[in-house]
C-alpha cells in the first residue's frame, strides 16, 4: 500500500536513487567488518543522520560491522527484507509492518527509530484551523489516498469523530505546499519537519494540527525478520546499540552531526543549509523518548485500532507477534 516518499521534497531534486555506502572503517579494522545491509525507505536524505553518524563516529564498527545503505521505496524493503537475505535491516512504519504480517510476511520491529507519527495537517493562519472541529467543509490536500498522510488523514478523522464525508479530500500529489500557498485547498498534508518549516520560510504563517498530538499512532520502526531474529539474535543486539549510540549523539550535537550527514550525501550541500539544520532539529524532536528507540505498545495499539477501522487488516493479525520489545 504504502510507496511512502518519506519526508523532506527539499532535497528531491538533487539527490539520487543509487545506493551509498557509509564511511569505510580504517583499513586495519576493515578485514575484520561483518557487512550488513540496510534497506532505506527513501532516497539518502537529511532524515538518516542518526545512521551516517553512527558510521562516522564508528559506532558501527565497534559492533565489528560495516553498513552500506540500500535506498528504495518502503513497500519494496519490507518486501525484501521478508525474502531476501541480503538485506539484514530496514526502515518501515508501524501500518506497514501490520499489513505487511497481514500478508504473511514474516517481519518484525525492534527498535522505534521516530516516536511521534509525524504527518501534520497543514493551513495559513488567516483561516483559523486550529482544532478538528474546524476541519468541517473544509478542502484537504493531500498526495493520494496512500501512504502516510493518508492513514493521517484518517488518525485526524478519527481523532475528531469526523468521516470523509464531513470534508473535501483533494488529491494535489506532492505539491502541497504550493497548493495551500496558491489557495487551491483550506487544508494540506506534509511532515510536520519539513513543509512548515519550507511555508515558514516562504513568509507565511501557518497553524498546525499534528497527528501524535490528536491520536498517536506509532511511526516509523527499524525492521528484520523472524529468520533473523531466531538465527542471529546478536546481530539485532550489536546493530540497535550502535544506532541508538547515533541517535543520542546527534541529539545532543545536531549541528555537527549535520555537517557530518553532509558528508555521506554531498549532493545535500546544494540545499539551503539553514533549512537543513532546521529540519534535523525538527526531527530530532521525533525521535525523543524516556528510553531513546523504545517501541511504544500503546501507540501500536491505536494504529492496530485504526487500521481496523479502515478494513486493511483483520482481528486475526497478532499485534504483539509485529514486534520485539526486549533490544534495550
Amino acid at each position: 500500500m504504502r510507496q511512502r516518499l518519506q519526508l523532506t521534497v527539499l532535497f528531491v531534486a538533487m539527490l539520487v536513487l543509487s545506493a551509498c555506502s557509509t564511511p569505510s572503517a580504517p583499513s586495519s579494522e576493515a578485514g575484520q567488518l561483518r557487512n550488513i545491509v540496510v534497506g532505506m525507505p527513501f532516497i539518502p536524505n537529511i532524515q538518516f543522520a542518526h545512521f551516517y553518524v553512527a558510521a562516522s563516529e564508528g559506532y558501527f564498527a565497534e559492533e565489528g560491522l560495516d553498513v552500506t545503505f540500500d535506498y528504495n521505496f518502503e513497500n519494496d524493503v519490507v518486501q525484501r527484507i521478508a525474502t531476501n537475505n541480503q538485506i539484514t535491516f530496514a526502515l518501515a512504519s508501524a501500518d506497514s509492518i501490520l499489513l505487511a504480517r497481514s500478508k504473511g510476511l514474516p517481519v518484525k520491529a525492534v527498535m522505534a527509530t521516530t516516536q511521534a507519527f509525524p504527518i501534520a495537517f497543514i493551513s495559513k493562519e488567516s483561516r483559523g484551523i486550529t482544532s478538528t472541529d474546524d476541519l468541517r467543509g473544509k478542502t484537504i490536500g493531500i498526495p493520494g489516498r496512500f501512504g502516510a498522510s493518508y492513514i493521517g488523514l484518517q488518525a485526524l478523522l478519527k481523532a475528531g469523530q469526523l468521516s470523509e464525508n464531513d470534508v473535501t479530500i483533494q488529491e494535489v500529489g506532492f505539491a502541497q505546499v504550493a497548493a495551500l500557498t496558491e489557495d487551491k485547498v483550506d487544508v494540506v498534508s506534509g511532515y510536520i519537519n519539513n513543509e512548515p518549516i519550507q511555508l515558514t520560510k516562504a513568509g507565511i504563517n501557518v497553524n498546525i494540527l499534528a497527528v501524535s498530538e490528536l491520536y498517536p499512532i506509532a511511526s516509523d520502526h527499524l525492521i528484520v525478520s523472524e529468520k533473523t531474529l531466531a538465527e542471529d539474535r546478536e546481530i539485532v543486539v550489536k546493530f540497535t546499540r550502535a544506532l541508538r549510540k547515533g541517535m543520542n549523539h546527534v541529539s545532543e550535537n545536531p549541528a555537527p552531526s549535520f555537517q557530518a550527514a553532509l558528508q555521506a550525501i554531498p549532493e545535500a550541500n546544494k540545499g539551503d543549509p539553514v533549512i537543513g539544520l532546521a529540519i534535523l532539529n525538527a526531527t530530532i524532536t521525533l525521535w525523543q523518548a524516556a528510553d531513546i528507540g523504545v517501541i511504544q505498545t500503546a501507540n501500536w495499539q491505536k494504529t492496530y485500532e485504526l487500521l481496523l477501522d479502515m478494513g486493511l487488516i483483520s482481528s486475526d493479525v497478532s499485534l504483539e507477534a509485529a514486534y520485539d520489545t526486549s533490544f534495550r
